[in-house]
């Protein structure tokens, strides 16, 4: 059990470099946030409701990339 369990914590940390499918699918989904992010910054008033938006975006940005990375594993 213990073996398991590092093995996958240590999975969850190793660099993981993507094949062109991976490549194509995080250049989609950045392109996607990056037009949300625009789209915020244009029609948002400037406030602290709006830096956590496009904050929370940047975090979205990183969740995909992790799924995308490890297949959904995690």
């Amino acid at each position: 059990m213990e073996d398991d369990l590092d093995a996958i914590i240590s999975d969850m940390f190793t660099y993981h470099p993507w094949d062109q499918e991976k490549i194509r699918k995080g250049n989609l989904v950045r392109e996607a946030l990056e037009f949300a992010c625009k789209c915020i910054m244009l029609n948002v008033p400037d406030s602290a409701d709006r830096d956590s938006a496009i904050r929370k975006l940047r975090e979205c940005r990183m969740d995909c990339n992790s799924a995308i990375t490890h297949d959904g594993k995690y």
